[in-house]
């Protein structure tokens, strides 16, 4: 039973309950708010304090056997996304703080005379960073910037989604690993995996019926 700890009696309550504590500091912002603090704290920061604090209760609350935690296939599974993720991050990171003036001027060139092109300005950079909020903070300010539409940018936004084309993400490097009959997996070719089709089709079909309501409003 301790090594299968979503089975012990405590710990599906107690995630539930870190969940509603989270939720609850998110709709009252003076609770985190301390002293003289000019600003809550970040719920980011929020998340990582409760989790952490949470997971301790739970590891007292089920008496698990510590010593077996980094064996189990959540945390390798976590850990690889993890070092994956922040290696890609970093990279992408330092080649676009260096390279964003260059990339800014293509972008405008190009998407000025074709808008929907920006979409695949955004593929390309979520591929890059590895993160939907990374994407979104690079490419929103470009596409202000260059004077895109509202309701354009907003239909093109669920192209910030394509950062499952590598298979690093933790939630997809999970499903894997939690899959017992093996059908969600990594192809020979690295590529082809179980959410590249998927995710190329919910993002293009996401991306056309944006842009197409974006042109109604317009």
């Amino acid at each position: 039973m301790n090594n299968c700890p979503y089975l012990q009696k405590y710990q599906l309550p107690s995630f539930l309950l870190a969940l509603l504590v989270i939720v609850t500091i998110a709709v009252l912002p003076e609770i985190r708010t301390i002293g003289n603090m000019q600003s809550p704290i970040s719920m980011s920061v929020i998340i990582q304090i409760m989790m952490l604090a949470f997971g301790a209760i739970i590891l007292f609350a089920t008496k698990t056997d510590v010593k077996s935690i980094p064996q189990s296939v959540v945390f390798k599974s976590g850990m690889t996304a993890c070092v994956a993720i922040f290696g890609i991050a970093w990279m992408a990171d330092t080649f676009f703080k260096t390279a964003m003036p260059e990339f800014k001027a293509a972008i405008t060139y190009i998407v000025e005379d074709y808008p929907w092109t920006f979409a695949l300005a955004t593929i390309l950079v979520c591929m890059s960073v590895n993160s939907q909020t990374a994407t979104a903070k690079i490419i929103i300010p470009i596409a202000v910037a260059i004077g895109l539409p509202g309701p354009i940018l907003i239909g093109l936004m669920p192209a910030t989604y394509f950062y499952f084309f590598f298979p690093v993400y933790p939630s997809d490097v999970a499903t894997m690993n939690f899959d017992i009959t093996g059908t969600t997996r990594i192809g020979k070719w690295y590529f082809n995996h179980s959410f590249m089709l998927p995710g190329i089709i919910s993002v293009t079909t996401a991306c056309c019926v944006g842009l197409t309501m974006a042109k109604l409003v317009l």
